[in-house]
């Protein structure tokens, strides 16, 4: 992809498409994250003929690519600023992706009622495929079903497949956007809500397994560089708790192959206690636990890899957001989810880098184990102990153009 392949548009508060910002004036950073809110930021000059428009609340960027919309959303906060080398001054605006609608809603537990204080059911409980109950939660308090009052303007949903386990899941006031990472967690499912047309999207889509075709080793010339950080796991047991009181409440103990596993690794039994008095449903208070395990219950490994500046295996073309790619580090193969990415555009060129995370692969004779857990957490060690490319910044730039 390159600069002129990159089209940024600026829209109001009623997803109008008002004007371009043109690749001579563009100055745009842009970063994105696997099932959570993305930010950008764009620097105008004062006098551009849409600064005025971005400085309207509800105004916003959409972002598109080669192929598709790489991001959209809303504007936080502007900032003018003026020197005597620029007397006209100059605007940085900053704003967020569409999907922090599922930050800025709670999940009610009955959400056809919009008063809180007089809901007349204690949880709003679902059971179904778990695509199905991410879009039905999302429609219930945010989207077409939800009471007119609590319903996000012009907000969809996009195709479900009703892909994933079976689950069953009770809402009492939860984050939307919580509530819908624990879901996709189980299923291997990715989501974002992006603008297509005038209308916001709630978009759902399988993690994508490239790891058997893209294969980044600095031996075949398609890493520059890569390190590797590896931790305890934050949890091998969750103990859950249902309903009843004191010996009569209901306890159940929750581990997985992975968590057991990694215990035996590391000598250390980690138990974790997971209060889920919201339920006494056995599948439902095993479902809870695994979800934590799905995030901490395995030996944490902090991924940097830096692909090479003349790979073939362009990120953004041959791979993106979500997928899983092969990684080579010390010898040994890691499969690695892409759980980051992010993007600059400005006089200098096009700069688009991607983090790496939730790897899979290394043995325990390996010195490693399963997944990579929290890589954001790592990340600033590893630019701490030293450099990737042009300069330590969390991403890993794959092109210049």
């Amino acid at each position: 992809m390159k600069l002129t392949d990159l089209t940024v548009e600026v829209r109001n508060k009623q997803l109008d498409r008002l004007g371009l910002i043109r690749p001579e004036e563009l100055v745009l950073e842009l970063e994105d994250a696997f099932n959570n809110v993305g930010t950008w930021k764009v620097t105008l000059a004062a006098e551009h003929p849409l600064a005025d428009e971005l400085r309207l609340p509800g105004s916003g960027l959409i972002i598109t690519g080669t192929t598709d919309v790489l991001m959209s959303g809303p504007t936080t906060a502007n900032e003018y600023a003026a020197t005597p080398e620029d007397p006209g001054g100059s605007v940085v605006f900053s704003g967020i992706s569409d999907t922090s609608i599922l930050l800025d809603y709670l999940a009610f537990p009955q959400p056809s009622n919009i008063d809180p204080t007089s809901q007349t059911e204690s949880h709003d409980v679902r059971t179904g495929k778990a695509e199905s109950v991410m879009h039905a939660y999302v429609k219930a308090n945010a989207g077409v079903n939800a009471p007119v009052a609590r319903r996000k303007a012009r907000l969809t949903t996009g195709v479900d497949l009703s892909r994933g386990p079976t689950v069953t899941k009770s809402a009492r006031f939860p984050v939307l956007g919580t509530l819908i990472s624990e879901l996709a967690v189980l299923a291997s499912l990715g989501f974002r809500i992006v603008q297509r047309d005038n209308e916001l999207v709630f978009e759902t889509y399988a993690v994508t397994d490239r790891s058997a075709y893209i294969r980044l080793d600095v031996q075949n010339n398609s890493l520059s560089g890569s390190r590797v950080s590896i931790g305890a796991p934050g949890a091998t047991r969750v103990i859950v708790a249902g309903q009843g009181e004191m010996v009569q409440r209901n306890f159940r103990e929750v581990t997985t192959i992975e968590s057991i596993a990694a215990e035996s690794e590391w000598g250390r039994r980690i138990e974790v206690f997971q209060d889920q008095r919201n339920t006494n449903d056995d599948g439902e208070l095993d479902q809870s636990g695994q979800e934590i395990l799905a995030e901490q219950g395995f030996t944490a490994i902090g991924v940097q890899a830096v692909p090479a500046e003349d790979s073939a295996m362009e990120f953004g073309k041959d791979w993106g957001m979500g997928d899983r790619v092969s990684v080579v580090v010390d010898d040994h193969e890691l499969t690695s989810t892409v759980t980051g990415m992010l993007l600059k555009a400005d006089s200098e060129g096009f700069r688009l880098g991607a983090l790496l995370g939730t790897t899979t692969g290394f043995s325990a004779d390996a010195r490693t184990s399963q997944r990579v857990q929290n890589t954001e957490k790592r990340i600033s060690e590893l630019e701490r102990n030293g450099s990737a490319g042009n300069g330590a910044e969390i991403m890993q730039i794959m092109k210049v153009w």
